[in-house]
């Protein structure tokens, strides 16, 4: 069984990962997280994080997932996450027993149930420990989302690909 971070600690990991373009943040504790960055990456950051598991017999054989919850969602309620204030919405996983970030697309998770599983391959996670950046095409009912994974030393090129992969996705629509 996976281990599991706290948010705060997931949130950390995340700031020491892109320190040297860190400006300010909020609260460890704060979700979502939010972020202010200096160039090349997005400016304002309002970050939803996650565990990643690997549970014997929740998924597939070879996947990872996430449980998508926002504040104050309770069971039985639909949610998504706030894209207000200009805000780029960052949706991330961390994988605890690899140290690898899962990056998908946050504007194709939209209007989810409570607990919302959504997916990465283990062969994506494995490019990211090995120090690559992993990618992956998922096919949506919302549309077509390309997963990103990454090391820690990886982070700040993972979120440039995520933020040019969903700029694109969104001049397409």
């Amino acid at each position: 069984m996976s281990k599991r971070t706290s948010k705060a600690e997931i949130h950390k990991k995340f700031v020491d990962a892109v320190d040297e373009f860190v400006m300010s943040h909020s609260n460890f504790d704060s979700v979502p997280f939010e972020a202010k960055l200096s160039p090349p990456l997005p400016r304002t950051l309002r970050v939803y994080a996650y565990n990643v598991t690997h549970p014997p017999g929740g998924r597939s054989p070879g996947e990872h997932k996430a449980q998508l919850i926002v504040p104050n969602q309770d069971r039985g309620q639909r949610a998504s996450f706030d894209h207000s204030g200009g805000y780029t919405v960052l949706l991330i996983g961390y994988v605890p027993d690899s140290h690898v970030f899962v990056l998908w697309d946050a504007g194709l998770h939209r209007n989810f149930a409570y607990s919302k599983n959504v997916q990465v391959k283990s062969k994506t996670v494995y490019q990211a420990l090995g120090g690559e950046l992993g990618t992956q095409v998922r096919h949506l009912r919302s549309g077509r989302e390309t997963v990103v994974t990454s090391n820690s030393h990886n982070l700040a090129d993972a979120i440039m690909l995520r933020t040019d992969l969903t700029n694109k996705r969104l001049v397409s629509d």
